[in-house]
């Protein structure tokens, strides 16, 4: 299996690196971008750069930016220690003006605003509006599009692609437990809301309301109050079934790990052990002295 990196200096030339000690990548379906760190070794380490990509098997997984590099020299070397996110992070650092946007379209968002680098979408032309408060990130407001036009949460294929609709190329994998390092579950009831009340126009609660079932089973009682949210003028009792929704995510998760990489992807349809033809929701590829393997979860939520 070939692993390599790839760092862009300033003055814009490509680096390629493979002595990597180990390292860490890791996308899930409700994170809006790719992580990636690793400890590298070797004298042609740089003294800075700007871009970072990551490959398996010339597959690139990654292309991030430079969040954070510590360069080391000892008696044994020189040591890189790393970490990136994908160009997709700049979605939650860069804001909207706040306002009414009629007509939205995820070609439109994308492509009129701002021109972040190394991003890419699907071709969606479909419309609804959105509104912004003031200081919502980007990222916000095409979760809310997704929302109305899809039902669905937004995700990151590929390295930087925006997506809200299911892929069209999606793989779909089975493993057996022969194939198995290891497998199991994994609870989260931390995010979890039991009861949400929003304003009417008048300032009043008591008309609009969620209940979570599932947090009361557990004795999580979380109320939560906030005022009338104007991005579901259209349909007010959705504000609180999505708040609700987005309470829930990935909070039951199974997963499977084998040895290797064989180029899964959010939302590609894997089987194991009893699940069966399930969404990959959480894609997690570690890599040492024992070598590369691969943890793919998928998820119970009202998402999946």
């Amino acid at each position: 299996m070939i692993v390599y990196i790839e760092l862009k200096s300033k003055d814009g030339t490509w680096k390629s690196l493979s002595r990597l000690l180990n390292f860490v990548f890791e996308k899930e379906a409700y994170t809006p971008y790719t992580t990636f760190r690793t400890t590298a070794f070797g004298n042609e380490l740089p003294e800075d750069f700007t871009e970072l990509k990551f490959y398996i098997n010339g597959k690139q997984l990654h292309h991030g930016t430079a969040d954070t590099y510590k360069k080391i020299n000892e008696k044994g070397g020189v040591r890189g220690y790393i970490t990136s996110r994908g160009f997709t992070s700049l979605l939650t650092e860069n804001q909207l003006p706040p306002g009414t946007y009629t007509d939205m379209t995820l070609n439109k968002l994308f492509d009129n605003y701002f021109a972040l680098p190394n991003i890419t979408h699907e071709n969606n032309e479909q419309s609804s509006y959105i509104f912004v408060n003031r200081g919502t990130p980007m990222w916000d407001g095409a979760v809310n599009l997704a929302y109305k036009l899809t039902g669905t949460y937004p995700y990151i294929r590929n390295a930087n692609k925006f997506m809200m609709s299911m892929p069209t190329d999606a793989k779909n994998v089975t493993y057996t437990l022969e194939d198995a390092v290891n497998y199991g579950s994994e609870l989260n009831t931390k995010r979890i809301v039991s009861h949400y009340h929003m304003a009417d126009i008048s300032g009043n609660y008591g008309t609009y309301e969620y209940i979570g079932a599932e947090a009361e089973a557990r004795s999580l009682i979380r109320h939560h109050h906030f005022e009338l949210d104007r991005r579901f003028l259209y349909s007010p009792d959705s504000a609180c079934q999505f708040r609700g929704e987005v309470s829930m995510r990935g909070y039951k998760r199974r997963f499977f790990t084998y040895n290797g990489y064989k180029g899964e992807d959010l939302n590609d349809i894997v089987s194991f052990e009893d699940i069966s033809g399930q969404r990959v929701k959480a894609v997690k590829i570690t890599g040492g002295q024992k070598g590369v393997f691969t943890e793919l979860s998928v998820y119970e939520d009202l998402f999946s």
